[in-house]
């Protein structure tokens, strides 16, 4: 699958292009081109082929655009963006070399990881799979409650771009509310922390949300398409990154007391009846009845509240 994503990017879903012609391109041969084209549908994409013609994909590919995307955000933003194909991950390349307002986002991603190790596998031209690195000037006491802040900022956009019923779920996820389907999920973040205890801290802050619901999946997932999105992906992702470098900035000054009101309109499960589920499996039963101050849990039981911190906890419907 090594030439697969560059021997797509010659094709469209209008005309026929010929194997030679991306061989050519490409200084392949016509051998590796029909090899690589034929693990399309790895990346869930289907090819129509026609002897003496090519290929032609069955629907239209969305790439992102680096240049399109920069220049979307203006002279002014501090935000300096790179699109890969293809990676391991973009949280994990932006930890190994953090650099502020760097932002790397990625066509597919191999490895891309969610909290407490799930995997997050996105959709080719169906997804926004990115991440940025975001250096704050005070320690990690200082960033209580930046994964639920990060979530009201996306949430917030996603609404403006046309996408209704959009919920979040504590930590850290975004759910598509549909009257058909309920709630599902459509998004997730994930935060990744290194630095001096006192400060400067430095941040990269992963972010995968679904256009289109991947195929597969072990959970409930949306595409946010279904709720109404219009924008493309380029269009999409600078508004996403012109919000996330707005709302940073306030998040510095002002910290998690800005973003909480937004947070909890938005609050899939508020008054839910849930479970609090420990690593060990042990589980803590009661009523959400919003957020604290850094963005903790509260959680109503028989023997009074309890204050849940992110941790690795899972949350569940009772």
């Amino acid at each position: 699958m090594t030439h697969t994503l560059s021997c797509l990017r010659f094709l469209n879903a209008a005309q026929f292009t010929s194997g030679a012609v991306i061989a050519e391109q490409l200084g392949l041969s016509r051998a590796s081109v029909s090899t690589a084209l034929a693990a399309a549908e790895d990346f869930g994409i289907t090819l129509e082929r026609r002897h003496g013609a090519g290929y032609r994909l069955s629907q239209p590919l969305d790439w992102l655009d680096a240049a399109r995307i920069q220049a979307a955000l203006g002279t002014g933003s501090a935000l300096r963006v790179a699109v890969l194909p293809r990676t391991d991950s973009t949280n994990k390349r932006l930890t190994s070399e953090p650099a502020h307002g760097h932002v790397l986002a990625a066509e597919w991603q191999d490895t891309g990881r969610g909290r407490m190790g799930r995997s997050w596998q996105g959709t080719l031209g169906g997804s926004l799979l990115f991440s940025l690195c975001w250096t704050f000037p005070g320690g990690a006491n200082t960033l209580a409650g930046l994964p639920l802040a990060v979530g009201s900022m996306l949430a917030d956009t996603l609404a403006a771009a046309g996408v209704a019923g959009i919920r979040l779920k504590w930590p850290n996820d975004l759910l598509l509310d549909t009257a058909e389907h309920g709630c599902r999920k459509a998004g997730g973040i994930l935060i990744e922390i290194a630095g001096d205890a006192m400060g400067p801290v430095s941040t990269v802050i992963g972010i995968g949300i679904n256009l289109d619901a991947p195929r597969v999946s072990d959970q409930a997932v949306a595409g946010l398409r279904e709720g109404g999105l219009v924008l493309d992906r380029n269009a999409l992702l600078s508004q996403l990154l012109a919000a996330l470098e707005a709302g940073l900035q306030r998040f510095e000054s002002e910290g998690f007391a800005a973003f909480r009101s937004h947070w909890e309109a938005r609050h899939a499960w508020a008054g839910a009846s849930v479970n609090v589920v420990d690593p060990a499996g042990n589980a803590r039963h009661g009523i959400l009845t919003g957020l604290t101050g850094d963005g903790a849990l509260r959680l109503a039981g028989a023997d009074g509240e309890t204050i849940i911190h992110a941790g690795d906890v899972s949350l569940r419907r009772a």
